[in-house]
């Protein structure tokens, strides 16, 4: 067991302190995106969600499963030879990735999570899964698809900018990238002068961001009540 899970996990046997430990990482406020704008903070977050398993119900939720689905519907039915998964969790849609894909690489930092994914997808064959936190290490190499869920919110603007420069690189020439974010929370602009305090990463200047990227072209961008998918492609030339 790290130091953030102790940490966690120290008081979990006091009276209480469980139950306020589930309010709080269950509570979307200002306060938990201040929290997750702080690098360590966002590492203890999450191993403090997955103390306990599936914390998003990604594998009972019915509403996960249609959007999960709508993304692999915008693929086309493309097959691609090595994709990247980045924020995998538990690994509970990996599996469906891989039937589109010769290999995926899947991607976490809670060690909680990469522990389940593992355990979950052992004996699945063309599954990697790994231990890694973007905003500090790139995963290596260039992926034909890129698949990224849920994942910029718990970033400042600053790392953000630079995990979104870095990733853009990893899309292999003629490579997708598929984004998908929801839109119900978090959906608050920049501000006006660009700087974005904590807690303004929203889908609009999550996906803005990437359609925005020179390198990169639009194939498809649906805008739906509860969420937004973005499937963009990297141009086999750059631009200019």
């Amino acid at each position: 067991m790290n130091r953030i899970q102790a940490a966690v996990a120290g008081g979990i046997g006091r009276p209480g302190v469980a139950a306020a430990l589930r309010r709080w990482v269950a509570d979307d406020t200002r306060v938990k995106r201040l929290l997750t704008a702080r690098r360590w903070m966002s590492r203890a977050y999450f191993e403090a969600r997955y103390l306990v398993p599936d914390p998003w119900r990604l594998a009972t939720s019915s509403y996960e499963r249609r959007r999960f689905q709508a993304s692999m519907d915008m693929l086309a039915g493309r097959r691609y030879g090595c994709a990247l998964e980045v924020g995998c969790g538990e690994g509970i849609f990996t599996v469906l990735l891989r039937d589109r894909c010769d290999h995926v690489v899947a991607l976490d930092f809670s060690s909680l999570a990469v522990r389940r994914a593992r355990r979950r997808l052992a004996g699945t064959p063309g599954v990697e899964v790994r231990s890694l936190d973007v905003r500090v290490a790139d995963p290596g190499g260039a992926f034909d698809l890129i698949f990224c869920a849920e994942l910029f919110y718990y970033m400042s603007r600053r790392e953000f900018d630079d995990v979104a420069a870095r990733m853009v690189r990893w899309v292999a020439p003629g490579g997708d990238l598929c984004l998908v974010h929801g839109t119900s929370v978090h959906d608050a602009g920049p501000r006006a002068d660009g700087a974005g305090a904590i807690g303004e990463m929203s889908a609009r200047a999550i996906h803005d961001r990437f359609c925005r990227a020179p390198d990169l072209s639009v194939i498809h961008d649906r805008r739906l009540p509860r969420y937004r998918l973005t499937l963009l492609r990297r141009l086999e030339a750059p631009r200019g």
